[in-house]
């Protein structure tokens, strides 16, 4: 009795494996190409759709609607057929739920950060084993002569401003107060090149071992070890501090990156609490199989300190679980966060193997697939993406519509803020409070500046 009214025409009892999605390239960011699914099983229904549907996304082999909306009555519905519901497909809700009504406006933060975990760090000494192959050179000579030149290349083009974070040290010495690194030469040089790309330092740690105390147990799954107690981390990250400061007078840093995205609830409040300096941190944002990584929402949490998540990783970032989270993130909170390790090269099972070459063009082929998908999206240090998340964060919207007009009023606005909206029923003209970017089909980027918006509408349009 239902199926008829919102789009379906007939469907089976059977559901179907679905291994991707295609999402039409009007419908959503990135859209018009396939995003595979990394553990596919009969999550979706079989159906046939009536000439009412219209489909806004279809599974991979294009026989499945996964997405379509209707109208019904005087309203309208929208139906969701993927049957998958993890953090990775948010994106994909968000957009539907934006075909409901007149139109939809969401607040989202606008900007895409790249971050370099362990840089400035002390360089490996010696051979890396397929850096030694292709290139036959050392791994102090691979970084400056070719890994280096060729991010700055990549910043160039693509308007790049990357956020290293520093490491004073990889000891694994937790108990004794911290020594002062010596060799201040290699921080000052790569650090230097880093500001002069108009890049940000950040903090990593006085050496590679997360804050935890005592209680965390690694087992069989890191090697770390653990700090003694309260007194010895606060050391440790006023150590980097003072270090940083040192070594590089001009760096003003916020940010900061658990080692192996790895944060105990101690060691996060004691952040919070103790070492005023950092005011944003960049774990991830994906679940993650270890119970000791600390697993971030976009937001700033109860002690003023701003949640920035990691999304994606490395130069194989076409990973189709990668991928569909990188399009998801587009959608839902307008936003790119990417991290790698100037070590990758020397880690098989970050790409080592494979070398250099592949592992740039496959983020070469990301940045592609960022700057074609959403090119409007400000390129931001770390400070400035955690900024932004600031803003969004406490951004509230309310909407009315009427026969020529949609009237949006924002809650806790600063200077600026930025929505998504979709019109639905009727074209956007003259806009007073803001502005308006077309993205793709009826999906715009508004730029409020005050906290009401008024967006003429011309009626004629419809989803």
């Amino acid at each position: 009795m239902i199926g008829p009214q919102i789009g379906i025409e007939s469907s089976a009892y059977e559901y179907v494996v679905t291994k991707g999605i295609t999402p039409s390239k009007d419908f959503m960011l990135g859209g018009g190409q396939t995003y595979t699914f990394s553990d596919p099983f009969e999550s979706s229904l079989s159906v046939a759709l009536n000439d009412r549907a219209r489909v806004k996304a279809v599974s991979s082999n294009g026989r499945t609607p996964l997405i379509w909306s209707t109208f019904v009555n005087s309203g309208s519905a929208v139906v969701c057929n993927i049957g998958i519901y993890g953090k990775v497909f948010r994106g994909f809700y968000a957009s539907a739920f934006s075909l409901l009504g007149s139109a939809t406006a969401y607040p989202v933060i606008n900007s895409a950060a790249f971050y370099l975990d362990d840089f400035p760090s002390p360089v490996p000494s010696g051979n890396g084993k397929y850096i030694k192959r292709d290139y036959n050179m050392s791994i102090a000579e691979f970084y400056s002569q070719v890994w280096w030149p060729d991010l700055v290349r990549l910043a160039e083009r693509y308007g790049i401003r990357f956020t290293g974070v520093m490491i004073e040290n990889y000891g694994d010495d937790t108990k004794d107060d911290p020594v002062r690194q010596t060799d201040g030469a290699q921080f000052e040089y790569y650090g230097g090149l880093l500001l002069r790309q108009n890049g940000e330092i950040g903090y990593h740690g006085y050496n590679h071992q997360p804050l935890v105390l005592p209680n965390t147990d690694y087992g069989n799954e890191y090697t770390y070890v653990q700090w003694p107690n309260r007194r010895a981390i606060v050391a440790s990250l006023q150590e980097l501090i003072a270090f940083q400061k040192d070594v590089l007078p001009a760096a003003t840093s916020s940010v900061y990156v658990p080692p192996s995205n790895i944060l105990s609830q101690e060691g996060r409040k004691i952040i919070g609490e103790d070492v005023s300096q950092i005011r944003a941190i960049a774990s991830t944002y994906m679940p993650s199989d270890s119970s000791l990584t600390y697993v971030q929402e976009f937001g700033v949490a109860a002690d003023g300190v701003v949640e920035a998540p990691r999304i994606v990783s490395g130069g194989m970032v076409g990973d189709m679980y990668m991928r569909l989270a990188a399009v998801s993130e587009l959608n839902m909170h307008y936003v790119s966060t990417h991290f790698m390790h100037p070590d990758d090269l020397l880690d098989e099972d970050r790409g080592a193997k494979e070398g250099w070459k592949k592992y740039y063009q496959g983020l070469e082929n990301y940045l592609d697939w960022l700057e074609s998908s959403a090119p409007s999206i400000r390129m931001r240090t770390g400070t400035e993406c955690a900024a932004a998340i600031q803003r969004f964060s406490g951004l509230t919207v309310s909407m009315e519509t009427s026969d020529d007009s949609w009237d949006l009023k924002l809650g806790n606005l600063t200077d600026q803020g930025w929505l998504m909206f979709r019109a639905n029923n009727g074209t956007p003209g003259r806009v007073r409070g803001g502005s308006l970017t077309k993205l793709t089909g009826n999906l715009y980027l508004l730029k409020a500046t005050n906290a009401t918006v008024h967006i003429e509408r011309k009626t004629g349009g419809e989803a």
